[in-house]
């Protein structure tokens, strides 16, 4: 089985309020809001990702092997200390993405 390999473009835009307004009608057919959407407002998703002294993780990832993996914490808003963070290990294998361990914290 071939690796297919792709590159990942992405572009943002600037646009007005009204425009924003028409896109989220359009898509709110199509799509709903999530679990920690509070008041259908926006939030915020912060990540961090750990690595080892040498960042041995990032180095291994930059080579594009067959498997790799990252340990991520992944929190829905700015965390307080009583909210619900998650922590992941994500474990990619011929370019396929597993999560492992999703663990509330």
């Amino acid at each position: 089985m071939a690796i297919e390999v792709f590159n990942r473009y992405e572009k943002k835009y600037i646009i007005d309020e009204k425009t924003l307004d028409f896109l989220t009608t359009r898509m709110s057919s199509y799509m709903r809001t999530d679990k920690y959407n509070k008041d259908s407002e926006f939030y915020n998703i912060a990540n961090v990702y750990y690595d080892t002294k040498n960042d041995e993780l990032i180095r291994k990832s930059i080579e594009k092997p067959v498997y790799k993996e990252k340990l991520r914490l992944r929190s829905y808003g700015v965390p307080q200390t009583s909210d619900t963070v998650f922590l992941e290990i994500k474990k990619k294998y011929n370019w396929t993405y597993v999560n492992t361990l999703d663990t509330k914290s």
